[in-house]
């Protein structure tokens, strides 16, 4: 078991000069130091990313984030991120040197740029087969009564069946599946033999990250230090801490002792650095920030 802290400074507008790394103490198996990568692991970068990606799709996937809506902005980030590589001299983007650097072709280059960041369209593909399914179930009238509404369907049938429609709408995913999952979502109940949809419209997106939303940006910091500094210094911004615990209860005395030295850190940190260090010579709102973020994460096990 163990708790990690973990401890970003990061310039968000300016690059913070090197600072002597600090001072580290052990407390029993406990293994302290700056970690700036690891350069004996084979094809390391490939298994970090894949790892990184591994983490978010667990994330992501309970909010109805698809592969193929993930894919849509990715697309889009690729390309505003080389586009901010490829302005010539008068102004204007070179979608050639966007559409080398991204491999995409220029006319998707060029359709994602006319519009303002973040109004991608996502079309079909982006929703889950369950969530096709219920826009078929609500729009196609072979499956309404004469009221217009949802009929009660039967799993399996020679006629308009559950069946039948996940075979239209819900592409390679069986009808079981898709079933499990929209019970589990109380999309739709069980009555007899039939099965009766619970909602009288498609449900709209699931746009809020919860809590992953409040992480992002302190991830953001980690990307922008590991992109802006050379690599040699990141050791002097990131830091962790391993503590190790040999029950559950020490555990939870160990984060604790961490959550209470942290906020004490923090509010030293500020009374005593908020204030200002030099006089400016005229007063304006600063465009430079330090930024320190701590993370305290338990678990049982090895990552």
């Amino acid at each position: 078991m163990r708790c990690v802290e973990r401890v970003l400074k990061s310039h968000r507008q300016t690059r913070p000069s090197r600072s002597p790394n600090a001072s580290h103490t052990s407390r029993g198996d406990t293994s302290v130091g700056s970690r700036g990568g690891r350069p004996n692991q084979k094809d390391s970068g490939s298994e970090d990313l894949r790892q990184l990606l591994f983490e978010l799709a667990l994330t992501l996937l309970p909010r109805g984030i698809t592969p193929s809506s993930f894919s849509i902005l990715a697309r889009e980030a690729f390309i505003r991120a080389a586009a901010g590589q490829a302005r010539l001299r008068n102004g204007k983007l070179n979608h050639s040197k966007i559409a080398a650097l991204t491999g995409l072709p220029r006319k998707e280059i060029r359709r994602i740029l006319k519009h303002p960041v973040g109004c991608s369209v996502p079309d079909s593909t982006t929703h889950t087969p369950s969530e096709r399914v219920v826009r078929g179930w609500l729009a196609d009238r072979r499956f309404l009564n004469r009221q217009k509404r949802p009929k009660h369907l039967v799993l399996a049938g020679p006629a308009f069946s559950f069946e039948r429609l996940v075979k239209e709408y819900g592409g390679d995913v069986s009808p079981r599946a898709v079933l499990e999952e929209l019970v589990r979502s109380r999309t739709v109940r069980r009555a007899g033999d039939r099965l009766e949809l619970q909602v009288a419209r498609p449900s709209t997106p699931r746009s809020s990250l919860g809590p992953l939303a409040r992480v992002i940006p302190t991830l953001v910091d980690g990307l922008r230090i590991a992109s802006a500094q050379p690599s040699s210094t990141i050791g002097s911004m990131l830091y962790r801490l391993k503590l190790r615990a040999t029950t559950e209860a020490e555990l939870a005395l160990i984060r604790q002792r961490c959550l209470s030295a942290t906020q004490s850190l923090l509010h030293g940190l500020k009374e005593s650095l908020e204030h200002e260090l030099t006089r400016p010579v005229r007063r304006r709102s600063s465009p430079h920030a330090l930024t320190v973020t701590v993370l305290l994460a338990g678990s049982t096990g090895e990552y």
